[in-house]
């Protein structure tokens, strides 16, 4: 009795050890290097993501920046600084998205199809053969379409919205940088779109209707950019469809060449296009030379709205890190993290 009983013993020690030596090799493979709320983020992730952007960094364009040597050494420890900040600045955004309810589902399915037509293939097997081949998992491909939307509604929904860029502001900068507005010649350009992707026969008729409904509104007189703002479903809508200025050779062809026919302040029709359905709007055209400032308007804005909403960003995902709970490992540095005198303004 005693003899099967130490032998149970001896097995039970030897299943613990082998247990302990199991979850040994497991912590050593995947680390926990930050706790973000209920989430955790390993070191396996923080070395794969780290590799990721070392290929960008390295792999020739259109695919990477093509950096060799010195400068991509630089350029990587800069970006690697901060890698474990942004990882946690995901995070938050993330949680953030699943408790607004936000999904994702609809976009992955839209961005898949935009790429399979790009592409010119036949099915969306066909796409997702051509990304296992080029070294993607389709499941990381499909999440960072998931990530990157979910990232950017939360931040257009709690942030955007709170960068204001005045005209006094922007004629300001523009007379500060006016050499940097020469151009050669080019039109600004307002759009109205309607999205055919995804629908059935019905449901593209129903689109077309509605592209037709703006445009009789247009051509009775109504302000084009309130149009835009009421029927396009672009998300230059917010801005009156304005797309900005562009140069020959910088629109789609199919788009250059209506818009090369339009005179200044002329209404195109109906553009049926792979995908949607366009009316565009020669809001302005341009000879050559420095921009005045009305043609140069969007860009200042841009570069403006730019200069403003990073603060903004990091501003509120300082306030996320303060209200809930994240911590590192030690040997790990989060750059986001506030400072324990630092005040994180409320979120208005």
């Amino acid at each position: 009795m005693y003899q099967k009983s130490g032998r149970a013993v001896l097995i039970g020690i030897i299943l613990l050890l082998i247990a302990s030596s199991a979850l040994a090799q497991i912590k050593t493979v995947d680390e926990i290097i930050a706790w973000v709320n209920s989430d955790i983020i390993l070191k396996s992730e923080y070395e794969t993501r780290k590799a990721q952007v070392r290929n960008d960094l390295s792999e020739p364009p259109p695919r990477g920046q093509g950096l060799k040597g010195a400068d991509l050494e630089q350029r990587f420890n800069d970006v690697q600084k901060t890698l474990l900040r942004d990882l946690i600045d995901e995070a938050l955004l993330l949680q953030q998205a699943k408790d607004m309810g936000l999904n994702a589902d609809l976009e992955v399915a839209k961005t898949m199809e935009q790429l399979r037509q790009e592409r010119k293939l036949e099915s969306t097997e066909a796409l997702e053969k051509a990304i296992v081949e080029q070294g993607y998992s389709l499941d990381e491909f499909k999440q960072n379409i998931k990530t990157r939307y979910l990232t950017s509604q939360v931040l257009q929904r709690e942030v955007y919205g709170r960068v204001l860029v005045t005209t006094d502001e922007m004629k300001k900068y523009y007379d500060a940088h006016v050499k940097a507005f020469d151009r050669p010649a080019g039109i600004r350009i307002r759009e109205i779109s309607v999205y055919t992707e995804n629908r059935g026969p019905d449901e593209i008729e129903s689109q077309r209707k509605k592209a037709e409904e703006a445009l009789a509104a247009v051509k009775k007189g109504d302000n084009f950019a309130e149009v835009a703002s009421k029927y396009s479903e672009s998300q230059t809508a917010q801005d009156g469809g304005d797309l900005g200025f562009f140069v020959k050779g910088e629109l789609a062809k199919p788009l250059e060449d209506v818009a090369a026919k339009l005179e200044k302040g002329q209404v195109s029709d109906i553009i049926a296009l792979n995908g949607a359905f366009m009316i565009l709007k020669v809001e302005d055209k341009h000879d050559g030379g420095v921009l005045p400032f009305e043609l140069a308007q969007k860009e200042v804005q841009d570069i403006l709205w730019q200069q403003g909403v990073q603060p903004k960003i990091r501003e509120y995902l300082t306030k996320l890190r303060a209200d809930g709970f994240t911590k590192v490992a030690d040997g790990y540095t989060d750059l986001g993290q506030p400072s324990k005198n630092a005040k994180v303004s409320e979120n208005k």
